[in-house]
């Protein structure tokens, strides 16, 4: 089963981009990710996130682990050329409200998407930056990471409200943290963080997806759905090439989307 666009999609201008060959992926991300599974002391559990936010660079920023509690850690890394900070909140904001823009993301992977009827007005407030929109308001999507087509909630959450240190907070540009719910049975599946930082002539996209965990109301994490025998390494695995694939084919449309559609205030506008 792979995604399809409507006639009524092929008739906005940006569906050409949904026909278009992905993006390649950088070969030196794929061997990088070829070295996992990594050992777990090395890769940074979602207890110890807050050192995504510190100067630098962790030690594993493209891999994958099955932690010793069974749940799975994965991370890459992908740099944007071309792109800014205010591009990427101005498309957290953007591509959820209509599913033809969450398509041209991923192809081959993203179905559908919208926002959750009760955080809808929320998403639309003018008077909330770009970046404040998204907190607190939840996307349903259905996207294949691997496993085939799946019903989700991705639940965003702010910075502060994700358990992050506000005084490592400033050394990023954007973060973007959500929890994933399965959408039919409300149970927790993952949680993942989006740390952008810029760099010479772009940005770099770290990403960091902890599987079998959510955050919870006061900013700490919770087991929500580990397998008895843990997290397939073919699964863990599979989210990291996805995230490698949807994150290089963004960096490639985003500039131009922006260019065309960022500067319009109403989001609903192609």
């Amino acid at each position: 089963m792979h995604p399809k666009i409507t006639e009524e999609e092929k008739k906005i201008s940006y569906s050409s981009l949904f026909d278009k060959p992905l993006a390649k992926v950088d070969p030196a991300l794929y061997a990088q990710m070829e070295l996992s599974p990594v050992d777990p002391a090395r890769i940074t559990s979602v207890f110890d996130r807050n050192d995504i936010l510190k100067t630098g660079y962790l030690e594993v920023e493209n891999g994958y682990a099955l932690m010793p509690d069974g749940s799975g850690c994965v991370a890459t890394k992908v740099e944007m050329p071309g792109v800014t900070p205010e591009m990427i909140d101005w498309w957290f904001a953007w591509h959820g409200l209509k599913d033809l823009r969450y398509k041209i993301w991923c192809p081959t992977d993203h179905f559908s998407i919208h926002v959750l009827e009760k955080d809808y007005a929320h998403r639309m407030d003018e008077s909330l930056s770009l970046k404040e929109r998204n907190w607190g308001t939840t996307d349903v999507v259905v996207e294949n990471v691997g496993g085939g087509p799946q019903k989700m909630h991705l639940s965003f959450r702010s910075p502060a409200d994700y358990g992050y240190d506000p005084d490592l907070i400033k050394n990023v540009d954007v973060l973007i943290s959500a929890n994933v719910t399965d959408a039919d049975t409300g149970h927790g599946l993952v949680t993942f963080s989006h740390c952008v930082r810029r760099i010479p002539g772009g940005v770099e996209y770290r990403s960091h997806y902890w599987q079998g965990y959510n955050i919870d109301e006061n900013g700490k994490p919770v087991a929500v759905a580990i397998p008895e025998d843990g997290f397939p390494l073919e699964a863990l695995k599979g989210n990291a090439l996805h995230s490698l694939v949807e994150y290089s084919n963004l960096a490639e449309i985003l500039p131009g989307l922006y260019e065309r559609y960022g500067q319009n205030r109403d989001l609903l506008q192609d």
